[in-house]
């Protein structure tokens, strides 16, 4: 049965090798998760600040405790580590190569970042351009940073949220896309009577990321 293929219609009718899935789930090389969703804090903040609502989301979505899907929160400056994740949860044989195969049977990729962390999910996000790997959704939260406002052509689906109530730090208000025939801006979103740190803590942003989460999920 080494040879042994199948088109899947789950998949676009993309060609599986149930050897190589055998393979990867035999040797425990890797297991891949449905959604893999990376959170950036802003500034000199925690990942395990509770106050912080990138932590807060963070918090929620590992509450609905569904074994496909993993969430993993970073300061800004650790967006590499993100990136290091995430080519591990694609890379399942570990050749240090992307193969179309991998891709098919890569997780669905959600960043989401507040203040300096709507950066780092730019950052990433153009980095797995390079190589070809998808992102499902990018969620910018006050976003501050040189370039952060343009979303690269390998996002699929993009929103941003942000506050004018600061006078001094104000965020992006309009994202703009490389792309518009691969990317859809699902809104900019003003979220009124909140400062800039305040604004990640908003109900409307943590409703609005676990809702798509368990879309993606498929989760009740």
């Amino acid at each position: 049965m080494k040879n042994e293929q199948a088109v899947s219609p789950d998949n676009g009718g993309v060609l599986v090798r149930f050897d190589y899935i055998r393979g990867i789930a035999k040797h425990g090389k890797a297991v891949s998760s449905r959604a893999l969703v990376i959170g950036f804090v802003g500034g000199v903040r925690s990942p395990n600040d509770l106050k912080q609502g990138v932590v807060q989301i963070g918090n929620r979505l590992k509450s609905i405790h569904n074994p496909e899907l993993q969430v993993e929160i970073y300061r800004h400056w650790h967006w590499k580590k993100a990136y290091d994740l995430i080519y591990q949860n694609v890379d399942l044989n570990r050749d240090e190569e992307i193969s179309n195969e991998e891709l098919e049977l890569a997780p669905r990729i959600v960043i989401y970042g507040h203040s300096l962390g709507g950066w780092a999910v730019i950052k990433l996000s153009r980095s797995l351009e390079r190589i070809c790997v998808p992102v499902e959704l990018t969620v910018q939260i006050d976003s501050v940073g040189i370039g952060d406002e343009k979303i690269p052509s390998n996002v699929k689906f993009a929103a941003n949220f942000y506050q004018r109530s600061n006078m001094l730090l104000r965020g992006e208000d309009k994202l703009k896309v490389e792309n518009e025939g691969k990317t859809i801006v699902l809104g900019n979103f003003l979220i009124k009577g909140v400062g800039h740190e305040a604004v990640a803590r908003g109900s409307e942003i943590s409703d609005f990321l676990t809702e798509k989460v368990r879309s993606i999920c498929e989760i009740p």
